[in-house]
C-alpha cells in the first residue's frame, strides 16, 4: 500500500512538474500551481506518515524540520517566479530546516561535512566564475555567494550523514544533496547565462523536484 502512494505521489509530481514546464511561458501565473503542487508531493507523503512519529517510529523533530523545509520550498517555488530574492530567500529557510532536520538523522563527523561543503562550493565557483561580474553588477554576488554557502552545508549533512549511517538507505539523502546543488547550478547558468536552454531548464526542474522527494522520503523510507 505505500508503494502504491508513493507511486502515485511521483506520478502527480511528474504530471505537474511537466505541465508547469510546458505552461510557464504563455500562463505563468496559472502553472505556477502546477510547480508548487509538484513540491507538495512529497510533504503529502510526509504528513500520511505521520502516526509513526507518535508511535516512537520517527523522531518528531526530524520529521517537523523537513515538513516545514518542503513547504518553504513549496513557497519559494511560487515566490522565485513573483519576487527573486524573496524567493531566495525562502529557499535559504528551506535549507536551514532540512539541515536542522539532516542533524537527527545520522551523526557526522564535523570534518566530512566540512569536506563536502568546501567540494561542493568549489564546484558552484567553477561552474560561475564567469558570471561574477555580472552578479556584482546586480548587486547579487554576496547574496548568492550567501545562498551557495547554506546549499552546501545543507548538502553536506545530507552526504555526510547519509555516507555515514552505515546503511544503504543512506544513500537516499546523500543523492538528493548532490541532486540540489547540482540544479540550482544549473538554474544560476540558465538564468545568468546570455542564452537559455529548454533542455537545461528541463533538467533543473527533474533535478530539483528528484532532491526534495529523496531528502524527504528518508524520513518515511
Amino acid at each position: 500500500m505505500e508503494s502504491y502512494h508513493e507511486m502515485a505521489a511521483v506520478g502527480v509530481m511528474v504530471v505537474s512538474g511537466t505541465t508547469y514546464f510546458l505552461l510557464k511561458k504563455k500562463h505563468k501565473t496559472g502553472s505556477l500551481f502546477f510547480k508548487a503542487l509538484a513540491t507538495f508531493m512529497p510533504a503529502l507523503l510526509l504528513l500520511r506518515s505521520y502516526p509513526s512519529v507518535g508511535a516512537g517510529e520517527i523522531p518528531e523533530m526530524e520529521f517537523l524540520c523537513t515538513l516545514t523545509a518542503v513547504f518553504l520550498y513549496m513557497a519559494a517555488d511560487v515566490l522565485l517566479e513573483c519576487r527573486f530574492i524573496a524567493g531566495v530567500v525562502c529557499f535559504d529557510m528551506g535549507h536551514i530546516f532540512m539541515a536542522a532536520g539532516l542533524l537527527q538523522y545520522a551523526s557526522a563527523s564535523p570534518v566530512w561535512c566540512l569536506v563536502w561543503a568546501v567540494l561542493f562550493l568549489a564546484a558552484a565557483c567553477a561552474a560561475l566564475h564567469r558570471y561574477f561580474h555580472r552578479l556584482r553588477a546586480k548587486k547579487l554576488l554576496y547574496p548568492g555567494a550567501a545562498y551557495v554557502t547554506v546549499l552546501s552545508v545543507m548538502a553536506s549533512f545530507a552526504v555526510a550523514g547519509g555516507l555515514n549511517s552505515g546503511e544503504t538507505s543512506g544513500l537516499i539523502p546523500a543523492l538528493g544533496g548532490v541532486c540540489f546543488v547540482v540544479s540550482d547550478i544549473l538554474l544560476a547558468v540558465n538564468r545568468i547565462g546570455r542564452k537559455r536552454s529548454k533542455a537545461r531548464g528541463a533538467a533543473v526542474l527533474i533535478l530539483y523536484y528528484l532532491s526534495v522527494y529523496l531528502l524527504a522520503m528518508r524520513v518515511w523510507n
